[in-house]
């Protein structure tokens, strides 16, 4: 007896996200960490800037640590790691591009609306949920990105569940950026960030249903061969951060009043300090 098209429409497909082991989500957990990191470290030396062209160069380095690095080559080496049996799998470009867009902008808007340490807690709340809901803008462009051969479709309850965990973990992460100024702290912030990046990306993952059969009229670029190119602009990024971080004491360096306020206006000497000795 026939099936009915709408029931083979209604099929399942298996699909992994896991297929090439640990491999995806260790790799994309190391870049989480590194992007926070190096985030971190930037905001902490956008809060001893000593002028307004320091503190919004350094913020904007942090959005890009954060976001392009944290966030963003999180989700995409994950999603390398996504495959549906019996499908090809392809990518949007510009949806891609767009994606990696979001993640740096959300991070960005979040750091400037959060308003640092002294800004009180309804500013960082609402840095908070502006961040979370560019991160979840950013998941799911990327997933709008990925062309499966089939349709896939969400569990509403788990989309939710991402975004509540992409709010806490930005509020989160957006004060760490406020308030952590030591390296060993840092390392543990990054870590926790980490984590929570991971989290909701597999939170959101959880959410997917690809429903078939599968089309064999697949358009866009393969993962695979994006995946080089993307990964060298972000060991690029990453170096440049780095050496950018260790060059960090030269940067806004002014002469400032000694009666100035240490603790809002540290002066060059203690910023290197800083730098060198934690």
């Amino acid at each position: 007896m026939a099936v009915p098209t709408h029931d083979l429409l209604a099929q399942a497909l298996e699909h992994h996200h896991f297929t090439y082991g640990w491999l995806n989500p260790v790799m994309g957990l190391a870049f989480a960490a590194a992007g926070s990191f190096l985030g971190l470290s930037a905001s902490r030396f956008a809060r001893a800037a000593t002028s307004a062209g320091g503190r919004l160069r350094w913020t904007l380095l942090a959005a890009l640590a954060i976001g392009g690095v944290g966030i963003w080559m999180m989700h995409f080496i994950a999603m390398v790691g996504f495959t549906v049996t019996g499908a090809d799998i392809a990518y949007d470009p510009g949806l891609t591009a767009a994606s990696f867009g979001l993640a740096v902008a959300a991070v960005g808007v979040g750091l400037f609306v959060s308003g640092g340490e002294r800004a009180g807690w309804p500013r960082l709340i609402l840095g908070g949920l502006v961040c979370g809901a560019g991160v979840v803008g950013m998941h799911y462009t990327g997933m709008a990105a990925v062309a499966t051969g089939g349709r896939v479709v969400y569990d509403p309850v788990l989309v939710a569940a991402s975004a509540a965990v992409a709010v806490v973990a930005s509020t989160v992460a957006l004060r760490f950026t406020a308030v952590v100024d030591r390296r060993g702290t840092m390392a543990l912030a990054s870590a926790v960030m980490s984590v929570a990046v991971v989290g909701m990306h597999y939170t959101g993952m959880a959410a997917v249903e690809v429903q078939g059969p599968p089309r064999e009229d697949v358009s866009g670029i393969s993962p695979l061969v994006l995946l080089l190119p993307i990964l060298i602009l972000a060991m690029i990024a990453i170096v440049g951060m780095v050496f950018g971080v260790l060059a960090s004491p030269a940067l806004d360096t002014i002469s400032q009043d000694d009666n100035a306020d240490r603790n809002d206006r540290p002066s060059a000497t203690v910023r290197l300090a800083d730098a060198a000795g934690q």
